[in-house]
């Protein structure tokens, strides 16, 4: 820990004395004039928010041709996902400030999405493809005043591609790439990916449609033991989305979305050894298919004071395993009204409400749910009030109502004070926040749980934060933000039932998080990130104690950009008080253009040094990879 901090520490003061200072024109950095929606569920300048809100740009996303939506989650501070680097079929832990998946509020155009026939109830981002994406923002911390279940250490609002004013435009993408592990590495083209995407306007309709297609092969889930090769488990995922805008005047615009996702991936387990009481890897052949489909309706109206929105969801998810035949499916139905009201040029107010219905059938060796039987609605009015002073004070504060069939109501609010002012023409931002969240029971949990619980209890989680945000100069940023974390009625696991129940105590984490931008010149540009994550020694299974992470973005022409990047990831534990050790990850991107930005040649290689490292005891992880892609602009 003490060396990571080091590197951050040396790294901004070599910064700042070498370059900073000799800047002649200091100006407000462009970042923080940015606008997110994240934070406050309408459209905001970032330095009127008392939060941290990390953006992962269309540009980003451009130059970083060849990673998953996955892989830039995973370099953002605090954020860690588990599982990114094992085979594409690997389940995968979402792990922001110490939670778990549960925790996690995941955003599809800003409408919280989830799995109610998972036992986690958690969103799959393999079901998503980045080339649909056009941002996405993460916003940390307990959030359930405006997001409701699960926003209790962080929200991923996935926000989608909008239409060309254009009446067509389109992209085709498609890279071929070696997935071997660090003790077989094997030259081969073991995965496959390729996208189409056409969207324009036509009138008053905008539009976008977008296949997708993706394979991997060639890796065993399960580590091999000793000399005996395990078979190799294959991956496929299809995805098809169609979505549509239709502006009636300048002042009211109504939408719906549809996607189908499917994906088939093999797996494998454990067996378990009665004498040692050891938990074995072991190569089965076992088959999991899940089929999901979306559908949503969306309206937008504005007028003199404010905006009206409404937001509509239903998902429809199956999935089957084999041999085991364990089958489970899942419906939600959800929808979100909420208006923003401008009083004044400072105050505004944003009152809104949401109901979420969820239905689950589940048929495994362990437990049924039949049809009819597994069912749950909710309704969560909600206020929030925000007020950006003319002299740099900003308040936000709000508070949300969560009323369910099955354990009654819970209440949550907000308090998020944060001051800007000005130092030599430098911007400094100062925050802090109090928060409290909340987290349902699943259907799983709720209608398994043992006869001798007579209720399942939501998770109660507090929030205490503070920060700051300082801008020197255009070029030079940093940030860093304290947490502090208190859950109670925590969901847990009883190992001799095999049922959920709650965990009786109080259960602490605690950590902080920084990170450094700095843009040298017109072609060269560092980011720096560095994560501490402190909690109750059993709850640290799978999350590192310590991560660091930095970036150094190259332009070697106007038309050739490259990335080299180095990932530190402290040891950890998994279940069995397995040790995991640390590893270190350096990895190089290169992307071309040629025809004035019309067709662009990237490539890859990942683990240069070839590292061989475990994030999930008894799996494989990926050696060093290349991959070579090709996206043209129609």
């Amino acid at each position: 820990m003490k060396k990571q901090l080091l590197i951050v520490s040396a790294l901004a003061c070599n910064f700042v004395n070498t370059n900073l200072f000799s800047q002649e024109k200091k100006e407000k950095i462009e970042s923080l004039e940015e606008v997110v929606v994240t934070a406050t569920k309408f459209e905001t300048n970032k330095k009127n928010i008392g939060k941290i809100v990390y953006k992962i740009t269309q540009e980003t996303i451009e130059n970083s041709r060849g990673k998953s939506i996955v892989d830039l989650l995973n370099d953002v501070p605090g954020v860690e996902i588990n599982g990114n680097f094992s085979t594409r079929g690997q389940n995968l832990g979402y792990y922001i400030r110490g939670g778990r998946n549960r925790q996690v509020a995941i955003l599809l155009d800003g409408v919280n999405v989830n799995d109610p026939s998972s036992f986690n109830g958690d969103f799959d981002l393999r079901q998503l493809d980045i080339n649909q994406i056009e941002r996405i923002e993460v916003l940390k911390g307990a959030s359930s005043t405006l997001y409701g279940t699960g926003a209790a250490t962080g929200v991923i609002n996935i926000i989608l591609k909008k239409a060309s004013k254009n009446s067509f435009s389109g992209t085709f993408n498609s890279s071929v790439g070696t997935n071997s592990s660090s003790e077989n590495n094997r030259f081969a083209a073991d995965e496959i990916s390729t996208n189409f995407n056409f969207n324009g306007t036509l009138g008053k309709l905008d539009y976008l449609f977008a296949l997708n297609g993706n394979g991997s092969k060639g890796l065993s889930a399960a580590e091999k033991i000793g000399n005996k090769e395990f078979e190799e488990d294959v991956f496929s995922r299809q995805n098809m989305l169609l979505k549509l805008n239709y502006s009636v005047n300048n002042k009211f615009k109504i939408g719906v979305l549809t996607s189908i996702d499917e994906f088939s991936t093999d797996f494998d387990a454990f067996d378990f050894d009665p004498i040692s009481f050891a938990s074995i890897p072991a190569d089965k052949d076992n088959n999991l298919e899940s089929f999901q489909k979306r559908f949503a309706v969306n309206a937008d109206c504005s007028y003199s004071k404010g905006e009206l929105k409404l937001r509509t969801f239903y998902t429809d998810i199956k999935r089957t395993e084999t041999p085991s035949n364990d089958f489970f499916k899942g419906e939600v139905l959800c929808f979100d009204i909420f208006n923003n009201y401008k009083f004044t040029n400072e105050i505004s107010l944003l009152t809104g409400f949401t109901a979420q219905f969820q239905d689950m059938i589940q048929r495994t060796s362990f437990s049924t749910i039949e049809e009819g039987k597994g069912k749950q609605h909710f309704y969560d009015p909600y206020i929030s009030v925000n007020y950006n002073s003319s002299f740099g004070f900003n308040l936000n504060a709000g508070s949300r109502l969560n009323i369910h069939n099955e354990y009654g109501s819970n209440f949550v609010f907000n308090i998020n004070p944060s001051y800007n002012f000005t130092i030599n023409n430098n911007l400094i931002k100062v925050f802090t926040s109090y928060s409290t969240a909340f987290v349902t029971p699943t259907l799983s949990e709720i209608f398994t749980k043992l006869p001798s619980i007579g209720e399942l209890l939501p998770e109660e989680d507090i929030t205490i934060e503070g920060g700051f945000d300082i801008t020197l100069s255009e070029k030079f940023n940093i940030n860093a933000t304290y947490f502090y974390r208190e859950e109670t009625n925590k969901i847990g696991y009883d190992p001799t039932t095999f049922q959920t129940i709650n965990d009786l105590g109080t259960f602490l984490a605690r950590g902080f998080e920084t990170e450094v931008n700095f843009k040298m010149n017109s072609k060269l540009s560092f980011l720096a990130n560095y994560t501490h994550i402190n909690r109750d020694e059993n709850l640290l299974l799978k999350i590192p104690q310590n991560k660091f992470f930095i970036k150094a973005d190259y332009k070697l022409t106007n038309s050739t950009f490259t990335s080299l990047s180095y990932r530190y990831v402290d040891e950890t534990t998994d279940f069995g008080n397995v040790s995991l050790d640390a590893y270190n990850l350096v990895d190089f991107f290169l992307n071309h253009s040629l025809l004035d930005g019309k067709v662009t040649f990237y490539g890859s290689i990942t683990n240069i040094f070839n590292e061989n490292f475990q994030e999930i005891a008894g799996f494989t992880t990926r050696g060093r990879n290349y991959s070579l892609g090709l996206n043209i602009k129609l």
